[in-house]
């Protein structure tokens, strides 16, 4: 059984909404849930050159306090293509561009507190085309590995980023 909103306040609007539902059961009971609300998707790249190393970013993540392992991307514009944006993220975050790229999979990470979506895309064959273009408060370093290095990386620290985990999972299960 789904609950009536019966009401909905926008507490804060930015770069994401933070709003609170009054959810109310068919019974009579009612609850506050409050939600992050995107209003985008968002798309992780997978990718690797052509000697096979994965193209990784080793990025600052403010709420986190820490630097973090994980793999490039960022919110799709609104109606762009995951495809589109993945290669748009490669390129921005790394300077890597890929043509033989296609989507592993998509979930939702935070059900709980968010409606984002996260589109994850393999890209193969990546090769340098570019500089880094980051935004003004993107701290990035990229990283090249090989897949041994950095399965190994992933088991022994605490500082990687769950998309990249998920990213591999869909690699390993569907490719």
């Amino acid at each position: 059984m789904i609950p009536d909103i019966e009401h909905s306040n926008i507490l804060y609007s930015g770069f994401f909404d933070l709003r609170q539902d009054l959810l109310k059961k068919a019974d009579g009971l009612t609850h506050l849930y409050t939600s992050l609300i995107l209003s985008t998707d968002a798309v992780v790249v997978l990718a690797e050159t052509e000697d096979h190393l994965w193209i990784l970013n080793r990025e600052y993540r403010h709420p986190t306090g820490l630097t973090l392992l994980g793999p490039p991307g960022g919110r799709l514009e609104k109606g762009e293509d995951p495809i589109i944006g993945g290669q748009r993220e490669l390129f921005e975050e790394t300077g890597y561009w890929s043509d033989d790229i296609e989507i592993l999979g998509c979930c939702h990470p935070f059900p709980g507190i968010s409606d984002q979506k996260i589109y994850y895309i393999w890209a193969k064959n990546a090769v340098k085309k570019g500089e880094q273009m980051l935004e003004p408060f993107e701290f990035i370093q990229v990283e090249l590995k090989p897949d041994d290095v950095l399965r190994k990386e992933i088991r022994a620290s605490s500082n990687i980023d769950g998309n990249l985990c998920t990213a591999l999972w869909y690699k390993d299960h569907f490719c």
